[in-house]
């Protein structure tokens, strides 16, 4: 990447030179321009590294009687040793039902299933064929009911339009049928710790799907992209509807505090605020500080250090703190 400093610098940073992949020079800065939010400067160039499409793809779904089967199910794919795997996704109880009442591209399952595992592979025909088989295995091994190509073809024709789902999303309390914004909460989980992660979670959302009445719980998913890595995280998250046409500062704020109640659960299980989408929103920003102990006053030093008069994204990740006077020396 070539980035500009907010000192008018010009650097390149990434693995190697502009044609290189590899070196061992010096720090590897590229990871401290990723996830930066915008605080250290404005990346004006970009190289990416582009692959040719598989020449296989396998994906399948299997549906089972309930999460904890789903759950150990889960393991024995991630698990499997095919370094073909490109990810093993588990839906929950809740998540499936809520694409039952509110997503039209569903093809209805039978009250029985609770939850669904889905796996996708790719790479080469000699590697995907004999995955893909013993992932057939896995499955029916588990209790799983395989639930055919129709369901992975539609499911993955349907992602295009899976963003109207909340158009037709409901109120929990009331039933009635309302436009409702999409809103989630990820953070990275260990496998042991997402059935209990799970449950206080959905927990956190029934209180204010009671309190305040314009909200709704649209299940949890969790997804590993980590095979054959007994210890890999999982991506874990929750979808909470929100009518925003009802919403007032009173049901925002008890949002926002639902949300930090969220993200402690992932920080005393283990696991981060935030797997992918960034923890700087309102709410789960303020247990940043908590989550990365000492490694945010390194940020923070950081922060002034390439931003000396805060003129980049002023405010984000609570940065600002950074350039508080007290306690400082006029030299630091």
């Amino acid at each position: 990447m070539q980035v500009v400093l907010p000192t008018g610098n010009v650097i390149r940073v990434g693995h190697g030179g502009q044609k290189t992949r590899s070196s061992s020079s010096g720090y590897q800065l590229k990871e401290l321009f990723m996830g930066h939010q915008g605080t250290l400067g404005i990346t004006t160039e970009a190289t990416l590294e582009l692959v040719k499409r598989p020449e296989a793809e396998f994906s399948a779904f299997w549906s089972y009687r309930s999460y904890e089967e789903a759950w150990k199910a889960t393991a024995d794919f991630a698990r499997s040793g095919y370094a073909t795997i490109a990810g093993v996704v588990l839906f929950d109880e809740e998540k499936v039902a809520y694409l039952r009442r509110d997503d039209e591209a569903y093809i209805p399952q039978p009250d029985w299933a609770k939850a669904v595992v889905a796996v996708a592979m790719y790479g080469n025909a000699d590697e995907v064929r004999p995955g893909a088989k013993e992932m057939m295995r896995i499955g029916k091994a588990t209790g799983g009911a395989y639930l055919g190509d129709e369901i992975s073809h539609a499911d993955w024709a349907a992602r295009h339009d899976r963003y109207a789902t909340p158009l037709h999303g409901r109120v929990r309390t009331t039933g009635q049928v309302v436009p409702m914004s999409w809103h989630c909460e990820d953070a990275s989980i260990l496998y042991s710790k997402l059935p209990e992660v799970r449950e206080q979670w959905h927990r956190i959302a029934d209180r204010i799907i009671e309190r305040y009445g314009i909200f709704d719980d649209w299940g949890m998913f969790a997804y590993t992209n980590g095979p054959y890595k007994p210890w890999a995280d999982y991506l874990a998250e929750i979808d909470i509807g929100i009518w925003e046409q009802e919403l007032d500062e009173e049901s925002w704020q008890g949002f926002v505090e639902a949300k930090r109640y969220i993200a402690r659960v992932s920080i005393e299980s283990g696991g981060s605020i935030s797997a992918c989408h960034g923890s700087c929103r309102a709410g789960e920003v303020d247990l940043v500080p908590l989550e990365l102990g000492g490694a945010y006053e390194v940020m923070k030093t950081i922060k002034r250090a390439l931003d000396p008069n805060n003129i980049m994204n002023p405010g984000k990740y609570l940065l600002d703190s950074a350039y508080e006077t007290e306690g400082r020396t006029e030299e630091a």
